[in-house]
C-alpha cells in the first residue's frame, strides 16, 4: 500500500512518513524518528513516543493513500490542528 503523511513542525520543519520510512529537512528530526521507529519494530511504524511527539509539537499538512482518509487509529491522534 502506498501512504504518506506530512506534518509541519512548530519550528517550521516539515517531516513526512510513508511506506519508506521517515524523513525530515532538518536532519537531527530524521535521525531521532529513525531510532525511534527501529526500537519499535523493523518495518515503517508510527511509534506511541512518536504519536506523542508529533501531537505535542506538530500539525498534519497532508494524508496521501488508500482512498485519500485517515486510517481510523490514527485519525484522533493525526488530525489537522491537533497539536
Amino acid at each position: 500500500m502506498n501512504f504518506s503523511f506530512t506534518w509541519k513542525h512548530q519550528d517550521g520543519s516539515i517531516v513526512e512518513f510513508s511506506k519508506d520510512g521517515w524523513k525530515s529537512d532538518d536532519a537531527e528530526k530524521t535521525e531521532w524518528l529513525m531510532r525511534m521507529s527501529e526500537l519499535r519494530s523493523s518495518s515503517p511504524a508510527i511509534s506511541p513516543a512518536i504519536r506523542a511527539w508529533l501531537e505535542a509539537h506538530c500539525e498534519l499538512l497532508a494524508f496521501s493513500g488508500a482512498g485519500e482518509t485517515i486510517p481510523s487509529n490514527l485519525h484522533r491522534n493525526l488530525s489537522p490542528g491537533h497539536a
